[in-house]
């Protein structure tokens, strides 16, 4: 009988297992890889939506080429005007600044977007998106 990681227990005592620890954090899966996953924050456990209004470069000066345009594009076509739980943002890398400001790290840099909290998912805002011009 091997006791490697646990205290030992004195014979004949009734004390019952300690209570674990309150969960420091959770492990998600959307938006990984199968048989992945990425640590979230416990503030995102709980079910709290936002909608990405903008996704930009911020305060950099984006060089115009194509590597740096396709990055942008696919950043803006996939979060632009969506509402996403905290979570999910998270899980896909986000990392929420506050109730107005998450950054998101793709292609080798930051991208910055642009978020208001929401009371539930909705439906995808109008004029945003692929097929805005």
């Amino acid at each position: 009988m091997s006791t490697q990681g646990n205290p030992p227990v004195p014979s004949g005592s009734s004390t019952a297992a300690a209570a674990p620890d309150a969960q420091e954090s959770y492990i998600v899966s959307e938006g990984k890889k199968r048989g992945s996953s990425r640590d979230v924050r416990p503030e995102a456990a709980f079910d709290r939506f936002y909608t990405v209004l903008r996704v930009h470069g911020g305060d950099a000066i984006l060089t115009d080429n194509w590597h740096t345009n396709e990055v942008l594009d696919h950043a803006r076509n996939n979060f632009e005007g969506y509402t996403f739980a905290m979570r999910t943002l998270e899980a896909w890398g986000a990392m929420i600044e506050n109730d107005h400001r998450a950054y998101y790290t793709a292609g080798g840099r930051i991208w910055v977007m642009d978020i208001e909290p929401c009371a539930a998912k909705k439906a995808r805002l109008p004029g945003s998106g692929p097929a805005k011009k």
